[in-house]
């Protein structure tokens, strides 16, 4: 797309995606790895990521909420790595005022290392305090990569 080729756009997109993650307040910045991630297509990651993040939501989540479609806060980036090869999921999520933290972290642990496939393991931050936030760390390949790579390889998933 000719869009990603103006750099002060690009700039644009990565400081915007930056300040929207920041603005979200989510509490745990996670990456989902699997054993060969080389063996691993983005649909496959995909589909991992859909499955994981819905039972995530039946897990925890008050039953009426999830009938009506209510879910848990997240943004989910499927990425390839440095060598385009290394499939894996980095992700941001919070919590509501019946899920806590750490009843999100060790469900988000619980069920990646069970229920997911060829995984390998899953790694959570904390994401609440200045000092630790990674709210441009999703957005980096934009600036390494040209445009169509970024696009077609580290796009936004959209599971909500």
């Amino acid at each position: 797309m000719e869009i990603y080729k103006n750099e002060e756009l690009r700039q644009q997109i990565v400081n915007d995606g930056s300040k929207m993650v920041a603005q979200g307040e989510f509490w745990l910045f996670g990456t989902a790895t699997y054993y060969d991630g080389t063996m691993i297509s983005r649909e496959k990651a995909e589909k991992d990521a859909r499955y994981f993040f819905n039972m995530l939501d039946r897990k925890l989540l008050k039953r009426i909420d999830y009938i009506e479609n209510r879910k848990l806060d997240r943004l989910v980036f499927i990425e390839t790595g440095r060598t385009r090869t290394n499939t894996h999921i980095h992700f941001y999520i919070k919590g509501n005022n019946y899920v806590g933290y750490r009843q999100l972290e060790e469900k988000c642990i619980e069920l990646w290392n069970e229920k997911i496939k060829k995984r390998h393991n899953i790694k959570l931050l904390d994401n609440l305090y200045a000092g630790n936030r990674r709210n441009g760390y999703c957005w980096k390949e934009m600036n390494n990569l040209n445009a169509d790579v970024w696009h077609t390889e580290s796009s936004h998933l959209n599971l909500t």
